[in-house]
Parts: structure tokens; C-alpha cells; sequence
């Protein structure tokens, strides 16, 4: 639910005064969602049909509203953004939003996730407009398979792949969702391929957990945990795991390639948290201060910015998040909570 009147602790703060949470964290990284809406319907992040709607157009912020937002954001000491959605470049004129955000003082990543069915033909000019790096959702090699399971085809994702090695948007960050009978856990088990395709590519593979943020997904059936996905052969053939998970300034934890071109990164919400490192917020593309991904509680920066408010009153709603962002995120697996989508929030 968004707080309509976030709550105001400060007349005035130092733009160095920085983000901290109450367990020590210091928040540095800002996920920026820019559109509810995609070009495809991936089973693990859309509603069904009849159970979407995307957001009126005027409730999304402008590219000035995020610019502004991004800004109050880093003098308080954010220095990585990200783009997502939905599908960030379904929205248009993005390459305006890139230039705009790149050229905000203290910005250092300023990163993208994306289906890639686009990227072919914006891989050249987003480099260009100062974005540094992507990632790709890639669940699945296998066309059908991947027709059945987002919707869309998987030759332009390819293509956009390439196009985004040829323009510098790297490292490049392969991510998949693991699901049971459909990628993961059974004879269609795709996730030896994916690894060799990043190996191949010099991209780095990241396998994510299913987490319950879908209405009508059946979470139970479909999830399957990373510790059992290490035991398959044709994993333990090219991972190193016996070695020490290490870990960087994201969620993954990365176990090495024994070929040595590399490591594989696992993302593990529900099998082992890594909230103790959490340095994120999330602003959904409707204007909301998200502190926690599984978590609700979030405040209303549009309607502040709309109102008049000041950036003053910006960097008291983040101080707000900051506060209210728990110490570790809980998935709950009641009817209301499936209603959350990751389309909604942004991935």
C-alpha cells in the first residue's frame, strides 16, 4: 500500500548526510522501474491476462520527476542505478532518460535489466548515452520452450546479446529463474546449456530462485533451490563447488567455473537470505519508495513531487525508507500477498 503523506523528519538536510538503515546498511543503490508494461508475459512476473492492468499513463513519473528523484538520491550517497520495468525499453524515448541519469554527479553504474528483444536495435545508442552494463533474463535456450514461457521469441534476445557485447554494455549478466519442470530439476534441466552459453558469450550466469511474487503462479510446484540444482552432474561437471562461495556488491553468491573462464552466480531469496547485505531501494514507476522487495510498505514520491514538494521533502522520504526497510525481507504465501507482481514493483 503507498503512504499518500510520507512523513516529513527533517526542515533541511546536508546533502552529503548519506543513507542508513537501522541495522547498519548503507544504502547506495537505487533500482529506478520506468514502465509497468512489457512485450512479453513471463510466467514468474506477469499476472494473466485477465488479471492485469497496467497503470495509467499519468500515474507513471516523467522522465524529469526520475531525474530529479535520482539526483536527490545520489547526493545522499547513492552512486549505482538501475534501470527496469516491465520491459524499460517498450518506454519511449529512453535514450533521453540514459543521458539524463548518466550525468547525474556521483553516478558511477548506471546499469539496465532487460528481455533484450529490443536490444539489438538500442544497444549502440544506449552505450553511447552513458549506460555502462546490462543484464538479460534468459530462462531458457530451447525456442519452444521459451515461446511457452514468456511469449516471445528467443532469436531477438540472441541477437540483442551480441549487439550489446559489440557496444561495450559490459559485463554482461545472464539471469535465470529456476523452475521446476519447466528449466530446472528434471530431464528438460537447461541449466548445464545456459552455463556453457555464457562461458561461450563471456557473459556471467546467474541463477535466481523462484520467489512468490506472481498471482496464479503455483510456487510450490515450480520451486526448486539452488543446493539442489548443485547436485545434478552435468553441474558439478563444470562448477567448482566445492569452493568458497564468494560474494560481491550484489546478491549473487559465485562459485568458479573449473574450465576458469569464469564463475556462476546463484541468487538464493529463499533458501539462504542475504538481506544482511541489502544496500537497495526500489522506486516503482508509479512514484513508490519501495525499501524491501517482498515488503508493502512503501511512500509516495509522486504525489509529493506533485504537490510542490521540495527536495528537502525528497530527502526526508528517503531518510523514511531507509528507516522502515526491515532487517530481513519475508515472502508470505496468503491470497493477498500473491497479488504482488514483479511487473508491478520492477525486477
Amino acid at each position: 500500500m503507498v503512504e499518500a503523506t510520507p512523513i516529513r523528519f527533517f526542515d533541511k538536510m546536508p546533502d552529503n548526510s548519506g543513507l542508513m538503515d537501522r541495522f547498519g546498511r548503507q544504502l547506495t543503490y537505487l533500482r529506478i522501474s520506468v514502465t509497468d508494461r512489457c512485450n512479453m508475459r513471463c510466467d514468474y512476473c506477469r499476472p494473466a491476462a485477465d488479471a492485469y492492468q497496467a497503470e495509467p499513463r499519468d500515474h507513471i513519473l516523467s522522465y524529469e520527476e526520475i531525474e530529479r528523484i535520482a539526483r536527490v538520491a545520489a547526493a545522499m550517497g547513492v552512486s549505482k542505478l538501475r534501470i527496469t520495468g516491465g520491459e524499460p525499453l517498450v518506454r519511449r524515448d529512453l535514450l533521453t532518460l540514459v543521458e539524463k541519469l548518466a550525468a547525474i554527479p556521483g553516478i558511477t553504474d548506471l546499469s539496465m535489466t532487460t528481455n533484450a528483444t529490443l536490444l539489438a536495435k538500442y544497444a549502440k545508442d544506449l552505450a553511447a548515452a552513458g549506460l555502462t552494463r546490462i543484464n538479460v533474463s534468459l530462462d531458457s535456450l530451447n525456442a519452444l520452450r521459451f515461446r511457452k514461457l514468456t511469449g516471445g521469441e528467443l532469436a531477438p534476445v540472441l541477437a540483442g546479446i551480441k549487439a550489446a557485447n559489440t557496444a561495450g554494455l559490459t559485463p554482461i549478466k545472464l539471469n535465470a529463474v529456476l523452475m521446476r519442470g519447466i528449466n530446472a530439476g528434471d530431464e528438460h534441466s537447461e541449466v548445464a546449456e545456459l552455463i556453457d552459453f555464457a562461458s561461450e558469450h563471456g557473459a556471467t550466469i546467474r541463477f535466481i530462485e523462484l520467489m512468490p511474487m506472481k498471482q496464479g503462479m503455483d510456487w510450490d510446484a515450480h520451486y526448486i533451490s539452488i543446493d539442489e540444482v548443485l547436485q545434478r552432474d552435468d553441474v558439478r561437471q563444470r562448477v567448482d563447488v566445492d569452493a568458497a562461495l564468494t560474494t560481491g556488491n550484489t546478491a549473487a553468491r559465485y562459485l568458479p567455473l573449473k574450465n576458469g573462464s569464469g564463475d556462476v552466480g546463484f541468487i538464493m531469496p529463499m533458501s539462504e537470505r542475504f538481506c544482511e547485505g541489502c544496500n537497495r531501494l526500489r522506486l516503482t514507476s508509479d512514484g513508490g519508495l519501495r525499501s524491501c522487495l517482498p515488503a508493502d510498505d512503501q511512500l509516495n514520491l509522486r504525489d509529493l513531487i506533485r504537490r510542490g514538494g521540495s527536495d528537502d521533502d525528497i530527502r526526508a522520504v528517503f531518510l523514511r525508507s531507509a528507516l522502515i526497510k526491515p532487517e530481513i525481507g519475508i515472502y508470505d504465501f496468503d491470497a493477498e500477498s500473491e497479488k504482488r507482481s514483479m511487473i508491478h514493483i520492477g525486477g
